[in-house]
């Protein structure tokens, strides 16, 4: 759904950050043999869209398909 030429929501992974976490990521692309390239989404959503939290979001990096887990829908406006 769009509002304003604006994604509403983003369809988001948890993977290992390497650093004793996970990031919350996008794919957005398919690089074949099982890997991706995938966005940081780190931030909050807000009613007026989101609130990009600059240490991490938009961050792009490949990693193994097989690392993704918990697939959802998270809501970029609240």
């Amino acid at each position: 759904m769009k509002s304003n030429g604006q994604r509403r929501s983003v369809e988001v992974f948890d993977t290992p950050s390497g650093l004793g976490g996970s990031h919350t990521v996008e794919v957005v692309e398919d690089l074949g043999n099982s890997k991706v390239s995938v966005r940081v989404w780190y931030g909050r959503a807000t009613a007026t869209g989101w609130e990009a939290w600059k240490d991490w979001d938009g961050y792009r990096f490949e990693t193994d398909r097989a690392s993704l887990t918990n697939k959802r829908s998270m809501p970029l406006f609240k």
